[in-house]
C-alpha cells in the first residue's frame, strides 16, 4: 500500500471528487432546508448515525481488506478533518456549542485545504477516494445545516478560543506521534496534524525548509487568518449568540 499519495489539479480525479463534493454539499444542505420543523430532531439523530457507520467504514475496510493496511501510524482519526469527522457526529446527539464552535471553524478549514492540496496518508484505493470525499464533505457542511436549521451560532471571540485549542490539541499530538514512533516504529512514521514532518502537499504554506518545529510558522498564520475570514462570513450569514 502507498502511502501520503498526492492529488494534482491536473488529474481527472482531482476535478471528479471536488465537484462531486460540493454538488453533494449542496443537495445536503438544501435538503435540510426542506425538513419539517416537527422531523428536525429525528433528521439529526438520523444524520448523526449515518455519520457514526461512516466513521467505522474505512477502519472497517482497512482491518477486513488485504491490500488496504490498517496502521496506527495512519489509520487512526487522529488528524484535525479526522477529529472533526468523528466530532460532527457526535454533536449530532450532544447538540453542544462548544463542539459545534470547534467544528464549524477546523472543520470549515480543514476541508478547504484539504481539497487544494489532497494528501491521502493511506493510499489511493477508490473507496480511500470515496471516503475522502464523504469525510470532508461532513465537517464543511454539517456545520452549515446546524447554523441554519437547528440554531447555532459562534460565541464572542470563537474564533480566538477555537484557536487556543488548535494549538492545545497540536501540541498533545507532537506527544502522540513520538510515543508512536518511538515505542511502535513501523513502515512509515505517524505524523498526525503534520506537527511530526511537513505534509508533501505543494504548497506556499508548506516550507519544509525551515526545519522543525519552524515549518509549524507560517500554517498557524495561515489558520488565524482562515478563522477571521470564517468568523466574518458565518456573523454575516448568522450573528453572534
Amino acid at each position: 500500500m502507498r502511502y501520503d499519495v498526492v492529488l494534482h489539479a491536473d488529474e481527472p480525479r482531482y476535478w471528479v471528487m471536488l465537484l462531486a463534493t460540493l454538488a453533494g454539499g449542496v443537495l445536503f444542505v438544501k435538503a435540510f432546508d426542506r425538513v419539517a420543523d416537527n422531523q428536525l430532531a429525528f433528521a439529526r439523530r438520523t444524520l448523526g448515525w449515518v455519520l457514526v457507520a461512516g466513521n467505522a467504514l474505512l477502519p472497517l475496510y482497512a482491518m477486513l481488506h488485504p491490500a488496504q493496511e490498517f496502521s496506527i501510524h495512519r489509520s487512526l482519526p487522529l488528524h484535525f478533518c479526522g477529529l472533526n469527522y468523528v466530532l460532527v457526529a457526535v454533536n449530532c446527539f450532544a447538540m453542544n456549542r462548544t463542539l459545534y464552535t470547534f467544528t464549524a471553524f477546523l472543520g470549515t478549514t480543514g476541508a478547504i485545504h484539504s481539497f487544494l492540496t489532497p494528501q491521502l496518508t493511506v493510499g489511493d484505493a477508490p473507496l480511500v477516494l470515496v471516503d475522502y470525499c464523504i469525510r470532508h464533505g461532513a465537517i464543511l457542511f454539517v456545520p452549515m445545516v446546524m447554523t441554519r436549521r437547528y440554531g447555532f451560532r459562534f460565541p464572542h471571540r470563537g474564533w480566538l478560543k477555537t484557536y487556543g485549542w488548535a494549538v492545545a490539541v497540536s501540541t498533545l499530538m507532537v506527544g502522540v506521534n513520538w510515543a508512536l514512533n518511538v515505542w511502535w516504529p513501523g513502515p512509515v512514521s505517524a505524523n498526525y496534524m503534520y506537527v511530526w514532518e511537513p505534509p508533501k502537499v505543494k504548497s506556499p504554506l508548506v516550507r519544509p525548509e525551515l526545519g522543525w518545529p519552524w515549518y509549524q510558522i507560517p500554517l498557524h498564520l495561515a489558520l488565524i487568518a482562515h478563522l477571521l475570514v470564517i468568523n466574518l462570513i458565518y456573523r454575516k450569514a448568522a450573528p453572534v449568540a
